[in-house]
């Protein structure tokens, strides 16, 4: 369905959000045509879908999702840290949880220790929410093989990123080769994940239409942050095909143009504040969402592009959860950020740094 956006809604805070370059203007976002087609209300819990193919479950997905950070102690994973992050994490209203994905430093583990992640978070996750688990390799047959490892060990379904070391030959047959491929030999759904920050390759909406017609390939995290392209995505893709952005300063703008989710690295920091921002929207008080979208943004951009992984788990520290240390190279900042990143956190109204996570 067309649904066109009435005139009106715009105030200062929108004008903040959508300053400078997030892929379209403003008024093509809240004034242009958007194409919803049944995807303006969120999703904010997992249903299981009755149809089965090549024993493959179905599942809706949508709502708020993190993107688990990986708990190091000495350098050593501290498995027991991971299961108490779970802890105050499932008393939340997160969907569920992305294992092994950027913000789980997955290329500096080994895979003896992504299996003892998975199987830690399997032993953590209720099955009221969901587990998506990182399975990207650079080959086919590697993500092939890892996929269905992940599958054995209860992983809901895979986020497989795009083979990037020989990005110049990954044009866009290759690609759709590459993750038809996956789909037709994967055990469970898998989801396209689009972070062209990291691998330099972008997927083009028009590959993921293409792609989305494969009944295995159920979703996509798109971490580009450009929402006209996200957009369009939505426009081409099939129906069922669930889209999360994956950049926290757009979640607000991704769910005006009819994104199911977010799955997003602050949410391990500020899961109430995500959540909220979705639900206030699907209850309509879009003022209200866009405002709380205001105050996040910051604290958004600090635990990722301003001050990385290292900034994400001081964050976490203040905030309650256990962060800890990135593994080298990467580094935890310095001292004197911390002050500004509680200075962000209190931005959300909250009125102390302990205890109970944000």
């Amino acid at each position: 369905m067309i649904t066109p956006v009435r005139k009106g809604l715009v105030s200062s805070w929108q004008e903040y959000l959508f300053k400078g370059s997030i892929g379209c203007k403003l008024e093509d976002v809240l004034f242009g045509i958007i194409q919803v087609r049944g995807r303006l209300k969120p999703a904010t819990t997992i249903n299981t879908v009755a149809k089965e193919d090549k024993g493959v479950q179905f599942m809706k997905l949508g709502g708020v999702i993190p993107p688990i950070i990986t708990t190091f102690q000495g350098g050593r994973l501290a498995l027991d840290k991971l299961k108490e992050n779970f802890q105050k994490w499932n008393q939340t209203g997160l969907s569920g949880y992305l294992v092994l994905g950027s913000n789980g430093e997955a290329v500096y583990l080994n895979e003896k220790e992504k299996i003892r992640v998975i199987q830690a978070s399997r032993n953590s996750i209720p099955t009221s929410k969901i587990m998506i688990v990182g399975t990207g390799m650079e080959s086919t047959q590697e993500t092939i093989r890892f996929t269905n490892q992940a599958a054995k060990m209860g992983a809901d379904c895979a986020l497989v990123v795009t083979p990037s070391y020989f990005k110049g030959a990954m044009k866009p047959q290759i690609l759709y080769d590459h993750f038809i491929s996956v789909a037709e030999s994967s055990r469970i759904g898998i989801l396209l994940y689009n972070v062209p920050q990291f691998t330099g390759i972008n997927m083009e909406a028009e590959l993921v239409a293409k792609l989305s017609a494969h009944p295995n390939i159920i979703g996509i995290k798109d971490s580009s942050g450009n929402i006209g392209q996200l957009s369009e995505i939505l426009h081409l893709s099939q129906k069922r095909f669930a889209v999360f952005i994956g950049s926290a300063p757009v979640f607000f703008p991704a769910l005006c143009v009819g994104a199911v989710g977010g799955i997003l690295a602050v949410a391990q920091v500020t899961p109430n504040a995500c959540i909220q921002i979705q639900n206030l929207f699907g209850k309509g008080k879009i003022d209200e969402a866009g405002e709380l979208q205001g105050r996040l943004t910051p604290l958004a951009k600090a635990v990722t592009t301003t001050y990385g992984i290292g900034g994400l788990k001081m964050a976490m520290d203040l905030a309650g959860y256990f962060g800890g240390d990135p593994r080298p190279p990467l580094k935890r900042p310095a001292k004197e950020i911390e002050g500004e990143l509680k200075r962000l956190l209190l931005r959300l109204n909250y009125p102390r740094l302990e205890g109970e996570g944000f």
